[in-house]
Formats: C-alpha cells, structure tokens, sequence
C-alpha cells in the first residue's frame, strides 16, 4: 500500500507504531421467533438490570484507578434505566414489534433528539446514548468475552463506546477510528489511561489491510500509513525522547518527595484494592493516602464479615510495611445502593445518607469494619479515615464508636491497637469553614478536592454541560483548602490531599506551597509530580499558591 497520512478530529497524546487490527463489535442478537411481548419485557428488564451492573463495575474500576471518568460510566448506568428508554422499548413491545428492533428504535430516536441540538457538545453526548444501546445489545447476546487482539496492534475500529475503550487490553499500541470528535468521552479516556489514540479520522482507515505498519501521532491528531523512513526516523527519535523522560522519573522512584531546595512533601498513592499497593510501590509511593474500601461491599448479596475485612487491610501492610496507609471508612449512598443495605430513593443523594452518615445510621456494619481496622492496625501504620464530616458532632461520634470498637476487642483478647489516627476528609464547604474547630480534634486532615469542588461550586461533577466549566481548580475551591491548611498548620496536624488536584503537576506545586505535607494520588502520576517537585524551590511553590488563591477569573 502506498504511504498516505491520515488527518483526525483528535487526538491523545503519544506515538504508536504497529501492524493494524481491525476490532469487531459483538454481532447484533437475534429475538426468538413470536416470542410474546411479556416474555421480551422480562429479557429487557434483565438486560438493563446486566448492562447497568457492569457499567457501575466499570466505574468503580475507573474510580480505584484514580480516573474522573467514574462519573461517566456512573452517567451510562443511570441512562439504562431511563424512564424514557423504558417507556418507549415497552410501548414498542406492548404494540407487537420484536426487542431487538424496538431497542435500536428508542435509542435512535433518543440520540436524533440530542443531535439536533444547538450545542456541540449536547450534540456529542447523542453518543452515550449510542453507548447504552450498545451495552445492552451486549447484555442480550450474553458475548461477555473481549477480542483476541495481539500485543503491540493498533486497533482500527468504525468508533468505540467508552466501556469498549477501557476494556481494550493494556498490550494495544494504541487506536484509530473513523467516527468520534476531539471531546467525546472515547478520546478523553484513552487521554487518562495514557494510550495513543486519534479519533475522527473518516471512512478512509477502516479500508486499511490488516497487518499494514501505521505510524500513529495522538499529538498531531494524524495516522501514517506505511510510513517512509524519514518519517519512522523522526518518530523514533521522539520515543527515545519519551523514554530518556521516563527513565529520568525513574531514578527518581526510592527517593521521597521533595522540592528543589530539600523541603519534604511527601508523594502517596490512591488505590481501590489491595493488589493495586504493589503498583503504588513500583511507582515509587511514600505511603497510600486513600485506600477506597468500597470494594469490599459492593456487587455481594451480604456485608463482608470482620475477618475478610482484616484480610484486604493486612494485605496492605504486608505489600507496604512501615508506610502509613490512610483508610476510609465505607463511603456509599443512594447513588450507589447496596442489595443488603436498601436505602430510600433521594431525590438528591449526594446531599443525603451518605459517608459517615451512612455509618450512623448503621453502626453495625460500622463496628465490624472498625474493629477490622483496629486489627490490622497493631501491625502496621494504619490511619482511619472518616469521609462526609459536615459537623464537629459527626466526629466525635466517630470516635466515640472507635473506642467502643477497642474495649469490644480488649474484652475479647484480641491483638489490635486501640489509638490509630483518626482523621476527617475535608469535602465539604463546612469542613473548610470549620477547619479550626475540626483541628482540635482530628489526628489529620485530607483534602477530598473532587466534591469539595462539586459542593463548593453547587454542580454536580458528572454534570454534561456544567462540569466542565466549574472546575476542582476554581479561586474558590482553592480559597476552601486554604482555610483547611492555615487550620492543620495552626494546631500542628498533618493535612494532605486525595483528590485528583494532587496529581496535576501545576497544582502540585501550588498545593506544596500552601504547607500541605503530603500528594496522595494516582499511582502512575508520583513519577511525573515528583519531577516537577523536585525543579521547584519553597519560594516558586509559595508563589504559585499565592496565584490560585488570590487570583480573580
């Protein structure tokens, strides 16, 4: 084949150079011939009740990662179960038209109305309904099992829904498709993942022959096809460019965290399982700032019980021994119900029972993960961490049931340790405010940057046009973990951050200038702030604080 050059909508950023492969959609499923219109409402119901449990599977996984995009898949769970969708695949059903076709019907019509506004990016998120309808073709043709594509290949594909983006195999090179635009969820997941990716490219790639060598650049949003040698020069030259950076982070990995002229801020890690502590290790992490237990409780019939809570906590410590390892408590709500725990619909439920909140309300299940914790502790650094603390009550409440947790266990014989830290994540505009009277209290404090962003600024961050627009990195968010720092340095507690602001290397430097003691992020990002701590001096860092506090948009 000749060499052409092959110009997209967007791009994510890296190069790839591979043989093409071309990826196939699980095939349509077929409907039982006169199958009665109760019979394929029951397969509907079922199908949604698949296609949602594993696009909220995908956003926890997403979420463990340290990814936003958890809110997304979140977003997709919540539009299987359409009140439209499902009023309009029903009425179809109940008229006689097979599920199939009723389906591709609904969502066609779902995503021509979103088309036809007068907003790009309304008219972008047509394709998350395209993505639903996916997903539950998916569920129905029962095809669960990803395509065989081999290591190093560049996919090649008419589009791809995010959930088909994240569940490619981390061996791709990186992927190409026709359709797609340079701010649909498709490209912004490969960005977050890291995967080269170009999107938009029109009709031309999907003729490409299979096996053909494609030179693919997510910077300049272009695939070459058979590239010349100069070409493949020039791109080689790049990735040595990548490599010497990555190798340059590397040496940097057994060193601890600070900046150019020696002050310490230390780097964690933010994980959602305990195999993921071996990769915040590899990554270099002083220590994990946020273990997410929700894992433990979600997609089971039964709470898990004490022992197999030690066991996850423990596992930890044994990967990350002599390192502090901040654990939150269970912090789920009505966003994210629980079979063995039903709570009421809200019609706002990250304003409702949620958190510790939760946890008051069901001290039980409480007690056990306490006392678990409490276990563990007595063989490693273990700190508890405390999430949605909106009043100084709800402290002391929960150290209140950490000292019941402990006589339970001293009663009992049982090794554990009586007075790990105790500590409150700062997420709420509350918590910031009352950070002085907070300070006297906790053990530490942890900026949870994502919602204080969301409930400082009143928009919910998975909002499609909103979210955007009020970002975790507004003077006001800002001025919240201010207040926070000013109250954590005054009385002499250590404060940190688990948001994803701790994981951008501008504002990094700028939260090391407001005294934070220590980043805990996504394990792949330590290597990329820890550089860019380690070019900055206390008086840049000072400055750039100085910046985001004060400065008016």
């Amino acid at each position: 084949m000749m060499s052409a050059t092959l110009r997209g909508a967007g791009g994510a950023a890296g190069l790839a150079l591979g043989p093409a492969y071309h990826w196939q959609r699980v095939s349509i499923p077929t409907d039982p011939p006169n199958e009665p219109p109760e019979a394929a409402l029951a397969r509907f119901h079922a199908a949604q009740h698949t296609a949602a449990h594993r696009l909220r599977a995908l956003a926890e996984r997403q979420r463990a990662a340290g990814l936003r995009e958890a809110d997304l898949f979140d977003a997709q769970a919540l539009l299987v179960e359409d009140e439209t969708l499902t009023d309009g695949v029903t009425a179809l059903l109940l008229d006689g038209q097979p599920l199939i076709p009723a389906i591709q019907t609904v969502v066609r019509q779902m995503e021509e109305a979103l088309a036809a506004l007068d907003d790009d990016y309304l008219r972008e998120r047509a394709a998350d309904i395209a993505a639903v309808g996916v997903e539950l073709l998916r569920a129905l043709s029962g095809d669960h099992a990803p395509p065989p594509i081999p290591p190093g290949a560049i996919v090649i594909a008419d589009d791809l829904t995010p959930a088909e983006t994240v569940d490619l195999p981390h061996h791709v090179a990186g992927f190409a498709t026709a359709g797609g635009g340079p701010t649909g969820h498709t490209i912004i997941l490969a960005r977050s993942r890291g995967v080269p990716a170009v999107v938009g490219l029109g009709e031309a790639i999907l003729h490409i022959p299979a096996g053909t060598t494609l030179l693919l650049d997510g910077d300049a949003a272009l695939v070459m096809v058979d590239p010349d040698e100069a070409a493949l020069q020039a791109a080689q030259e790049r990735m040595t460019a990548i490599q010497e950076t990555r190798r340059r982070q590397a040496a940097l990995r057994d060193l601890p965290g600070r900046l150019r002229d020696g002050r310490s801020i230390a780097l964690w890690a933010n994980i959602g399982r305990p195999a993921e502590a071996r990769l915040a290790r590899d990554n270099g992490a002083e220590g994990i700032g946020l273990f997410r237990t929700e894992f433990l409780f979600l997609d089971r019939s039964a709470p898990p019980d004490e022992d197999e809570q030690f066991a996850a906590y423990r596992a930890v410590i044994t990967e990350l021994p002599n390192r502090p390892i901040v654990i939150r408590t269970l912090d789920v709500g009505g966003d994210k119900p629980l079979p063995y725990l039903p709570l009421p619909p809200e019609a706002n439920p990250f304003l409702g029972v949620r958190g510790v909140r939760l946890s008051m309300q069901r001290p039980d299940l409480f007690q056990v993960q306490l006392r678990a914790l409490l276990r563990a502790a007595f063989y490693g650094d273990i700190w508890i961490m405390l999430p949605m603390v909106t009043t100084l009550a709800d402290l002391v409440w929960g150290q209140e049931q950490m000292r019941e947790a402990a006589a339970a266990l001293a009663a009992a014989g049982i090794e554990h340790r009586a007075d790990p830290p105790l500590g409150i994540m700062i997420e709420t505009p509350a918590a910031a405010v009352l950070a002085d009277q907070f300070a006297r209290h906790a053990a530490f404090f942890s900026i949870g940057s994502n919602d204080l962003a969301q409930y400082t600024l009143a928009v919910d961050r998975g909002h499609p046009t909103l979210a955007t627009q009020y970002r975790a990195d507004d003077p006001a968010v800002w001025r919240m973990i201010d207040l926070a720092a000013r109250a954590a340095q005054q009385a002499g507690i250590p404060i940190g951050i688990c948001g994803e602001l701790g994981g951008e290397p501008d504002a990094a430097v700028a939260l090391a200038g407001l005294g934070l003691n220590e980043l805990s992020m996504a394990p792949a990002r330590i290597p990329v702030v820890k550089e860019r701590l380690a070019q900055t001096s206390w008086a840049e860092a000072q400055a750039a604080a100085a910046r985001m506090v004060q400065r008016v948009e």
